[in-house]
């Protein structure tokens, strides 16, 4: 590994505290706190996580979310592996290894519907495209979650294990789509890992693939019959890679999938709060986060890490993705975001403060700051 990469960073504190401010046009600015702590668990060489953040933002949205990664490894028993081992010798059992993956959390925001494909009773808001309402319409919204995976593993770098994932939402969209009673999503389903990197939160080499899926049970969905609950499946897969490269510059790439599964005669749009979506600060960065939900989301990102000094570190990166209405397939032109970041190491175990600056093509405007957004954070976007 690379001297530049192998230096410490001028803090090895075992927990932390950062400022967040985020910028986008959805959200204007917005400011808030993040805090982490870092441990190791009994008999785990890996260290494990734990974060609290959350946000203000100056159009009064809000949102407080708790999630972290737990790596255990029970200690290993002697037991007789035969019946001679009872003269005393004695084998130790290899210890298994296996995670705690969980995040909760709530927010309460203004939030803007743009449309999806199918959806026809907002075309006089703006529409320049397929699922591109540039106007939108503006709506209140109150979400809830919580996730949790215990992956247990199976073999050298592969892990298995079960999900549970929780939503409750309430909207009302102009009075068009709107809950009369909180959404309630419950689904129940199984995940598969491999990770092969050589650092859990700034890899230089190494792959990590993850494939879940879920069924997916929702109350009183909003159909012409009247209200009723229905299954939905989710499926969702994700691939990194990390290359090292001369000069101590790094390629990392992602490629990323969601879809929602539901039956045709159940309003997607109506579940509107479930659906996948483009964009964010982990995501596409650039989309806007609010404008682009389907049943189907794939994005493609890639970045070069270039170390500058010390502690000190660039970034490079640019995406590709769209979503896509499963029961009515169509093409329209990918969503593209690119940017530059500088990045600094805060501990041993090298997390980086991580400050993005980036743009899309859904807004072509080069002097304007809505076609900007602005990410300040800790760990990478993957």
């Amino acid at each position: 590994m690379s001297h530049a990469i192998c230096l410490d960073s001028l803090l090895n504190l075992p927990a932390m505290g950062i400022p967040v401010v985020n910028y986008s046009p959805e959200s204007t600015w917005e400011f808030g706190a993040a805090a982490q702590g870092y441990f190791r668990l009994p008999h785990q060489e890996r260290t494990s996580i734990v974060q609290l953040d959350g946000t203000y933002s100056l159009k009064h949205q809000w949102y407080i979310n708790a999630q972290g990664n737990l790596y255990f490894k029970a200690k290993g028993e002697e037991h007789p592996k035969t019946p001679r081992a009872f003269s005393g010798t004695a084998l130790r059992r290899k210890a298994r290894e296996w995670q705690l993956q969980f995040r909760a959390g709530y927010s309460d925001r203004p939030a803007t519907y743009y449309g999806t494909y199918r959806d026809s009773h907002f075309a006089n808001e703006g529409n320049t495209g397929i699922g591109m309402l540039r106007k939108g319409t503006h709506y209140q919204m109150q979400r809830g979650y919580l996730n949790l995976q215990a992956p247990i593993s199976i073999g050298k770098n592969w892990s298995a294990g079960p999900i549970l994932d929780m939503l409750i939402a309430q909207y009302n969209i102009a009075d068009t789509y709107k809950t009369p009673s909180p959404l309630v999503q419950t689904a129940l389903g199984a995940v598969g890992l491999y990770d092969s990197r050589d650092n859990v939160f700034y890899p230089t080499q190494g792959i990590f693939f993850k494939l879940s899926a879920a069924a997916a049970l929702t109350n009183k969905v909003d159909i012409p019959e009247g209200q009723q609950s229905t299954i939905n499946g989710l499926l969702s897969a994700d691939l990194r890679q990390y290359i090292a490269l001369p000069h101590n510059l790094i390629i990392a790439w992602q490629l990323k999938a969601q879809m929602m599964l539901s039956p045709l005669f159940i309003s997607h749009i109506t579940m509107y709060p479930m659906l996948p979506r483009l964009g964010g600060q982990d995501g596409l960065r650039g989309v806007n986060s609010d404008m682009f939900r389907d049943d189907i989301m794939m994005a493609l990102q890639a970045e070069l890490r270039i170390p500058i000094w010390s502690i000190f570190r660039a970034a490079v990166f640019a995406g590709i993705g769209d979503v896509y209405d499963y029961h009515n397939w169509h093409w329209a032109i990918p969503k593209v975001g690119y940017g530059i970041g500088l990045r600094a190491t805060i501990n041993k175990a090298k997390v980086n403060i991580r400050l993005d600056v980036a743009r899309s093509n859904v807004d072509p405007r080069w002097g304007n700051i809505n076609a900007y957004s602005f990410y300040l954070t800790a760990t990478e976007a993957f």
